[in-house]
């Protein structure tokens, strides 16, 4: 009986060791990257892009006023001379109608006073006159055309105060926001209107000072739709020389380079815009965002002799959808750890899964 105690003891005490023997032979598989010169081949950068207008205008009253209508909604679209919105002009009609009336009269002194002016000239003329009577009916005759130049020209101011109560389409577009609404009140050049034009081909994005001069060296770009997923070449139309203020980047706008004419986009639509970079030699880094992970800083597991070794880094931008740029942290010959990583711990023994390694 004690022999047999004894004989499963001993079993019991093998297969504990066997048991923390494998437990300790848990090898995990990983896929890598290899920090190499391949580094130097062409690489794409990802902006997400919103299609634009050519033009965008904020139009406003150059005069306060209530507003008496509006003759479209947002997305109607209006010919360039449409008269868009108007104010309530009643009170500009009444002192269009008052001015009018003082140019009837000046031009009807005018008339007079050249009737006289022309007999008096005739009988000074012939000695009938003398010339003191004849130079205050000269006099006569210019002091009315002077008063009817001023009257023309307020005729003239109140006409076109008067048209100032409309608000005009400067060109054919689309009503892109009513920023107010019938029966407001507005001070002069308050906005009104959101009008953007019918040529929609512009797409903008917002980069980093870097990224700038990648786009000035881009072999290709391009614009993916997120709708129809068709992919359409683009050229640079603008760089801003300055950055945004509030997200402190750098607006670029493109264009297309070669639509066809039925190809129509709506404001607002957005894609993506991918830019081709030759590195041409430039030792930047690209590793894939899975092999990024963070703890207290950013950091990724290299791979030595079998071990994962977690190693701090320095990150830059983010390049093309699923790739970053590291600044500092890892070396060409680095072996990076980019498939299997949220299981590691720092200093577990790790595998190449299949045997292989992954390089871009």
């Amino acid at each position: 009986m004690k022999t047999k105690y004894i004989l499963v003891f001993l079993l019991l005490f093998i297969f504990t060791a066997c048991k923390k023997d494998i437990e300790e032979e848990v090898i995990r598989p990983v896929k890598i990257q290899e920090i190499n010169s391949s580094q130097n081949e062409n690489f794409n950068i990802d902006f997400p892009a919103q299609i634009s207008p050519t033009q965008k205008t904020i139009l406003a009253f150059k005069y306060a006023g209530k507003i008496k209508n509006i003759n479209f909604e947002s997305g109607d679209f209006v010919k360039k001379g449409q008269v868009i919105a108007t104010i309530d002009d009643s009170d500009y009609k009444v002192n269009l109608e008052a001015i009018s009336k003082k140019y009837e009269a000046a031009n009807a002194v005018v008339q007079n006073a050249e009737v006289q002016f022309s007999r008096a000239e005739k009988l000074y003329k012939g000695g009938a006159m003398p010339k003191k009577d004849y130079d205050n009916a000269l006099m006569q005759k210019n002091v009315a055309i002077s008063t009817l130049k001023e009257a023309s020209v307020g005729l003239e101011n109140a006409r076109n105060i008067l048209n100032d109560t409309k608000i005009i389409a400067p060109y054919d577009g689309y009503i892109d926001k009513k920023i107010v609404e019938i029966g407001a009140v507005v001070p002069e050049g308050s906005p009104v209107i959101s009008f953007i034009s019918d040529e929609i081909t512009d797409i903008s994005v917002n980069t980093s000072l870097k990224d700038i001069e990648y786009i000035k060296n881009a072999s290709d770009i391009s614009f993916k739709d997120n709708s129809s997923e068709k992919i359409y070449p683009l050229k640079i139309k603008t760089i801003a020389q300055n950055p945004d203020s509030i997200n402190l980047t750098y607006p670029v706008t493109f264009t297309f380079s070669n639509l066809e004419k039925d190809e129509k986009f709506l404001s607002g639509q957005t894609g993506t815009v991918t830019i081709s970079v030759k590195n041409n030699g430039d030792s930047e880094i690209l590793i894939p965002l899975s092999a990024l992970f963070e703890d207290n800083g950013s950091k990724v597991y290299l791979f030595k002799n079998g071990i994962a070794v977690k190693t701090a880094v320095e990150i830059g931008e983010l390049r093309e959808t699923n790739k970053i740029s590291i600044v500092k942290g890892l070396k060409t010959g680095d072996k990076v750890i980019v498939a299997g990583v949220s299981k590691l711990v720092d200093g577990d023994r790790v595998k190449l899964l299949g045997g292989i390694k992954w390089k871009l």
